[in-house]
Formats: structure tokens, C-alpha cells, sequence
């Protein structure tokens, strides 16, 4: 059971997943990372993924692991902001741009695997006296805590929670 529903959230936040790829590759582009293979959408674990080169740097390996999440994050609240400028009497604007931010926000978390690769990154940083590696290592915690939370619909409320804070600022 939990497999189909995973499979229809899949289906339901697939523009999430279209642009969590975009996002990634677009953070390997503009730190100069060679990207190998880009799967945009597919109806398979994973539902997308970029390959790329595992850079020397210890800031390239973090601004990969996290920067992701930050440029979805923006993205989906612009778009609950446009869809909430809009002028639309019947609401179905602000529907789509509602469902296309949630789908976005949805998929902003970094996966296990960003997770593992920042994880060893930072405690080899530290082991080589880089101590604003200490950074990256909660961070990493964070990312675990938010995969396994994924269960619990962690991500699609996180898109919620997002929309609430574009469109009732009180919420906070």
C-alpha cells in the first residue's frame, strides 16, 4: 500500500521532480562540476537524478548537498507569491500555482545519498583540521532526520507550510 501511494505522490508532485534535477544540475553548472547523466523524470526509484563528478572541494560538496534545497525553496515560494498576485476570480490560478509550488518544495530535500557523500566529506575536513566542517555535520543529521520523516509526508507538508507562510504571513 505505502508503495502506491508513494507512486501517486510521485505522479501528483512530478513538475517537483522535473526541477529538483534542474535545480541540482544547475548548482553542479555554476560550481563547475562535470555532470555525467541527467534523469529529469522517470516512473522508477529513483523518480530522477543527476550524476555527477564528487568535487575535491569541501564547500562544492556542501553548495551541492544543500543548494538544491535553497533555489526550490525560493522557487516555490515565488510561485505561491505570483499565484497569489494573479487576478483570478474563480481560483483556479491560484490552484495550479499552489499545486506547482507544493510539488516544488516537495522534492527540495537533499536525498540520503547528498546526505552520505556530505557526511564523509565533513568528518574527512575535520580529521584534516578544517573545523567549518563542523558545519556540514548537523546539517547531515538534518538531512537523515528529513528522509526518514519522509514517511510521514515531511515533504508534502513542508510545501504546506511554505504556502501558509507566503499567504498568511500571521502564521508565523
Amino acid at each position: 500500500m505505502g508503495v502506491i501511494v508513494g507512486f501517486l505522490i510521485q505522479i501528483l508532485t512530478f513538475p517537483g521532480i522535473i526541477f529538483d534535477q534542474i535545480a541540482n544540475k544547475m548548482v553542479c553548472n555554476l560550481l563547475d562540476i562535470n555532470v555525467h547523466e541527467v534523469k529529469y523524470l522517470q516512473f522508477e526509484d529513483p523518480a530522477g537524478y543527476v550524476i555527477h563528478d564528487i568535487p575535491e572541494s569541501y564547500l562544492k560538496v556542501f553548495l551541492i548537498s544543500i543548494g538544491p534545497f535553497f533555489i526550490s525553496t525560493l522557487i516555490a515560494i515565488l510561485i505561491f507569491g505570483l499565484g497569489y498576485t494573479l487576478d483570478d476570480h474563480d481560483g483556479l490560478v491560484r490552484l495550479f500555482f499552489n499545486w506547482l509550488g507544493i510539488s516544488i518544495a516537495a522534492h527540495a530535500f537533499p536525498t540520503s545519498k547528498n546526505g552520505s557523500i556530505l557526511w564523509k566529506q565533513s568528518i574527512l575536513e575535520v580529521k584534516n583540521k578544517n573545523y567549518l566542517a563542523l558545519v556540514g555535520l548537523p546539517l547531515v543529521i538534518i538531512i537523515f532526520i528529513a528522509r526518514l520523516l519522509h514517511f510521514l509526508w515531511l515533504d508534502i507538508i513542508y510545501g504546506f507550510i511554505l504556502l501558509l507562510l507566503v499567504v498568511q504571513p500571521w502564521f508565523i
